[in-house]
């Protein structure tokens, strides 16, 4: 089965070569989405043998999610896995992501940060809180909604097909998961965090937690 890995990336080029380097002994293809970047993501992307597309104005990571499954299916992908471009994921890891989804017959594989000392207390919190909300609002118990490590069939894109804008779409596919009943495994994995305030704040965190009640209401 054909393999893509998606990386959204926003000034990254401090990882965005390492992480390419070291991901594609276990995939076919790997597309970046550059979204408007300052730095030179793009050439270090490219220059490391990825497929780069671009934004001309920063869309926000939902968008650019978007922007790289839509290429990846024009590409016949039949595993689309996702992973962020800041270094927090092992590329190790991916075949623990793709085999439950040929072999087993799962539509999504979800990677769950373990958590324990490493993770900020903040994230710690807010993660068991989310979690609480899906699994009491849509019946899916996963530990960590809105990890950016995750991979699915092709043909479970229609059912996936996120509306939130930046870093909401990896919380939204969670609850779309239990909503239309896929067949999900949840896995544990090591996160690296190099920087303990980058991506979503408390903030974000509450509005998304407000989010989850209107998506039992919405979706």
């Amino acid at each position: 089965m054909k393999t893509i890995l998606v990386l959204p990336a926003y000034n990254e080029e401090n990882y965005i070569g390492k992480l390419i380097n070291e991901a594609k002994a276990y995939v076919d293809e790997i597309i970046v989405v550059d979204d408007h970047s300052s730095d030179k993501t793009a050439e270090k992307a490219a220059q490391a043998g990825a497929i780069v597309l671009k934004h001309l104005i920063n869309l926000k990571k939902a968008a650019a999610l978007k922007t790289g499954t839509e290429a990846a299916l024009e590409r016949k992908a039949e595993i689309i896995i996702f992973m962020d471009s800041d270094g927090q994921h092992l590329p190790k890891d991916l075949p623990r992501f793709i085999q439950p989804l040929i072999e087993e017959g799962y539509d999504i594989v979800i990677g769950a940060r373990k958590g324990g000392q490493t993770m900020p207390l903040f994230r710690r919190w807010g993660n068991q809180l989310l979690e609480w909300a899906a699994r009491f609002l849509f019946k899916i118990k996963i530990k960590d909604i809105q990890s950016g490590y995750r991979s699915f069939r092709a043909d479970c894109y229609k059912y996936l097909h996120w509306q939130s804008n930046g870093y909401h779409a990896d919380a939204e596919m969670t609850i779309r998961t239990g909503k239309f009943h896929l067949k999900f495994k949840q896995i544990f994995i090591e996160t690296i965090y190099h920087d303990d305030f980058k991506g979503m704040t408390v903030v974000d965190g509450l509005y998304l937690l407000a989010q989850i009640f209107l998506w039992r209401i919405k979706l």
